[in-house]
């Protein structure tokens, strides 16, 4: 018990920097700033046609090639530091340990995440403000959407998101938002877990790379590489598996399945989050040019 107390301190003096982080209110004007280009629309749509939208667009944040960068970018901005050490960092080493110290920093990951998901998702729904009400169902508005989507275009509508029929078709608005609120924070988890892995094992800098490298991949996977590879791209590109969208819920096997995404990302997750404790365990640390 007094493990599990040391490691959640460890991962708590992380959040009580966020007020004092400036990357922190810059991130967060950024992702509402986003939220706004993506879905202002399907509230201009619901208050042009005079029907109230319902609020679960959630699932259809990630459907665009150019929203994989965004998001890469973006969850490589939250976590850029890693492993978020400053100069106060020894003294708490010593305190508590450097296994829990570095188990605390990837529970603050797995908690950052879920903190990042669950702004990106609220958002999502009062960038619909005042058009939006609260349903059960899909609603007349995405319905209409989904299955005719030269709809908005007649009101000389732009849309950006593509609100998909299949999944409206295979799962409830609820079983939906659930599913992509997990994937999305199963991917951002494992953004955050590469960087903590390669800023530990290689040094500075390499964890962005490695991100950025996915990243690129995602947005590659949708263009040149289906048509130079097929779909098999997807099985390599965990971006994508941020979206439901992108998955193959059918069991046809033209997609990365539900399972193999999600087991690779755990996998993945597990894997990093092993080598990292044992390499940080194993060498010293380098803190503003001095060896601890």
């Amino acid at each position: 018990m007094t493990d599990l107390k040391t490691i959640w301190l460890c991962a708590r003096v992380n959040f009580s920097k966020w007020p004092v982080t400036p990357r922190i209110y810059t991130l967060a004007a950024i992702i509402i700033a986003f939220s706004i280009w993506v879905f202002s629309w399907i509230s201009d749509y619901a208050s042009t046609v005079g029907v109230a939208v319902s609020p679960w667009v959630f699932p259809y944040l990630l459907t665009t090639p150019i929203m994989f960068p965004i998001y890469g970018c973006l969850t490589a901005l939250l976590f850029c530091d890693a492993p978020f050490m400053d100069s106060h960092t020894p003294f708490l080493v010593i305190r508590t340990s450097r296994r829990n110290w570095v188990t605390g920093q990837l529970l603050y990951i797995v908690l950052a995440g879920f903190v990042y998901t669950t702004f990106f998702l609220l958002m999502s729904i009062l960038v619909l403000i005042p058009n939006v009400q609260f349903s059960m169902d899909w609603g007349a508005v995405l319905k209409t959407i989904a299955f005719n989507p030269g709809s908005p275009a007649k009101y000389g509508i732009t849309s950006l998101a593509v609100i998909g029929g299949p999944v409206m078709t295979l799962f409830s608005a609820i079983q939906a938002t659930l599913i992509s609120f997990g994937l999305f924070w199963l991917v951002t988890i494992f953004i955050g877990v590469l960087i903590f892995c390669f800023n530990i094992v290689i040094g500075r800098m390499s964890g962005l790379v490695a991100a950025g490298v996915f990243t690129v991949i995602a947005y590659f996977s949708i263009f040149v590489g289906k048509l130079a590879f097929g779909n098999v791209i997807y099985y390599v590109s965990p971006l994508n598996w941020s979206s439901m969208s992108y998955l193959d819920w059918g069991g046809t096997g033209s997609m990365p399945s539900p399972v193999y995404a999600v087991g690779c990302l755990l996998g993945a997750i597990l894997l990093l989050s092993i080598i990292s404790v044992f390499v940080f365990c194993k060498k010293d640390m380098h803190i503003q040019g001095r060896r601890y």
